[in-house]
């Protein structure tokens, strides 16, 4: 008898992950992706933003403090000048981005996004995950994000929020509601974010993912 076990083997990029978050209704910010200098000056001109981030596009951790073969530092920029795009593109793209989760030689960078800069006046965590203890899905969040989860949970392991899902019956409301609250989300936003939530869940199912994950989970200052 044979037994046929499936593997999963798909790791996303992060404008990847975007396009299908875009694609199913979750609120991204503006972005285009590019794989030569030219592509990433024009794609910076066309976003017509008020602050561009620009960021090497790899399947590693540490991006922002990392440093390249051509001698630049950190693997995200931010900029208000089209111009820069190009020129900070020209080092990162066909150059090795080393960081803490990388080898010592450092990853290959083929693409990288330009994206709009948006400010965030707070960042909260949010995941969906299988988790076997519950043999299903479980929404995870933290009205402390933008930093290692890790660290959150072993230094403040009450900031760390559980929602056990029923896999038949999907995201409750008041399931939603409640994240969104622990959160830190008040008033309407506290709707917004459960909205947000409820469609972050509807992705998770839809490509059968094993784990979405958000960080930063972020508020705007004109409460978005």
């Amino acid at each position: 008898m044979v037994r046929v076990i499936p593997v999963r083997c798909l790791n996303l990029q992060e404008y990847q992950s975007k396009k299908i978050m875009a694609d199913h209704g979750v609120t991204v910010q503006r972005f285009f992706v590019a794989d030569n200098s030219q592509d990433a000056l024009e794609a910076a001109k066309r976003l017509k933003a008020k602050e561009i981030v620009l960021k090497a596009q790899i399947l590693a951790g540490g991006r922002g403090k990392g440093s390249f073969t051509s001698g630049l530092k950190g693997g995200v920029h931010l900029t208000k000048n089209p111009d820069e795009v190009g020129k900070l593109a020209k080092q990162m793209l066909g150059y090795n981005l080393i960081t803490k989760q990388t080898t010592k030689d450092g990853v290959k960078v083929n693409k990288v996004m330009v994206a709009e800069a948006l400010d965030i006046s707070r960042e909260t965590y949010l995941a969906i995950l299988m988790d076997r203890a519950f043999n299903g899905p479980v929404i995870v969040g933290s009205p402390q994000g933008g930093m290692d989860i890790e660290e959150v949970a072993a230094t403040k392991p009450e900031l760390i929020f559980k929602e056990v899902i029923d896999i038949f019956e999907g995201v409750r409301e008041d399931q939603a509601l409640r994240m969104a609250a622990n959160m830190g989300f008040k008033g309407l936003l506290r709707q917004q974010a459960a909205e947000e939530i409820k469609k972050l869940y509807h992705l998770f199912l839809k490509v059968d993912a094993v784990q979405v994950e958000v960080n930063p989970f972020g508020e705007t200052p004109d409460g978005q």
